[in-house]
C-alpha cells in the first residue's frame, strides 16, 4: 500500500485512481483531484508532510 501524499489516504498500487513519478519515485493518488493537485505543487506536499515523500515507491519496485 502507499500513501496519497495529499491526503494521507492509503492506496493499492495495482487500483490506484492515478500514479505519477517524481525525482525517482513512484506516487499514487486515491483520486485525480489530488494527483492534479500534487502535480501542481509537489514540494508543497513534500515539504509539509515528509514522513509522506517516503510513501513513494523506487521506481521499478
Amino acid at each position: 500500500m502507499a500513501i496519497d501524499p495529499v491526503c494521507g489516504m492509503k492506496v493499492d498500487e495495482n487500483q490506484a485512481a492515478a500514479k505519477t513519478e517524481h525525482q525517482g519515485l513512484m506516487y499514487y493518488f486515491c483520486s485525480s483531484g489530488c494527483h492534479k493537485e500534487f502535480t501542481a505543487h509537489p514540494e508543497k506536499y513534500l515539504a509539509k508532510n515528509p514522513d509522506r515523500e517516503r510513501g513513494g515507491h523506487a521506481r521499478g519496485s
